[in-house]
């Protein structure tokens, strides 16, 4: 299961790093946009994010199961950050909200009511980088760093797998650093991409008996 969702993830990012240049988030003519092709909506709506986010629930289940003999308290602690940083991205990202204005935007038959669909349009698009987001970023981000060290005392997983699993999140923080910010954010997408490959490879080893991880 875990590895799964790891295999999923490693081909949904670079989706979604495609789908960033092509349809940019959140643009300010967005309830047109939605009703223009849908696709584009979504994508500007960072609909692959989402989803991404969610096949990530097996995998914070299954490092729990694997990391809790290390530390067991630990390991309930970035299963419980993990959770409820998932929780957080939710209301942080309303799209069949975002769907459900654009098409009342279209309907309009006065500007009075387009002026009032296109101000709750704003209220929500300011939802996407709002607290719940913040929340989300942080504690995703802390609970993948806690698993990440648990793996250095694990003997389960590899040093390479705990290593880039820690730098990754801690570059994840670099979000929140002036002028350099997104880019390093993006620089952690790559992290990313490469940690759910060696994962996926573990627990399919797990899976089918291997004890050690092998660093070749």
């Amino acid at each position: 299961m875990g590895g799964a969702a790891a295999l999923i993830s490693v081909v949904i990012i670079p989706l979604t790093i495609v789908a960033y240049f092509l349809w940019p988030p959140f643009p300010d003519d967005i309830l047109v946009v939605i009703q223009e092709d849908r696709l584009a909506g979504l994508m500007s709506l960072d609909f692959l994010y989402l989803a991404n986010n969610l096949i990530a629930i097996p995998l914070f289940l299954v490092l729990y199961v694997t990391l809790r003999r290390v530390n067991q308290g630990l390991a309930a602690m970035a299963l419980a950050m993990g959770l409820v940083g998932l929780v957080c991205l939710v209301p942080a990202r309303p799209i069949l909200e975002m769907m459900t204005i654009s098409d009342q935007y279209a309907a309009a038959t006065t500007d009075a009511q387009s002026a009032i669909y296109l101000a709750a349009g704003d209220a929500l698009l300011s939802l996407f980088d709002g607290t719940a987001f913040n929340l989300h970023y942080l504690l995703g981000s802390a609970s993948s760093l806690i698993s990440s060290l648990l793996m250095l005392r694990s003997g389960i997983f590899g040093r390479r797998t705990a290593y880039v699993g820690i730098v990754t999140n801690i570059v994840v923080f670099g979000l929140y650093v002036p002028g350099i910010g997104v880019y390093l954010s993006l620089l952690s997408v790559v992290g990313y991409f490469v940690w759910y490959i060696l994962l996926a490879r573990r627990f399919f080893q797990l899976g089918w008996g291997v004890s050690q991880e092998t660093e070749g």
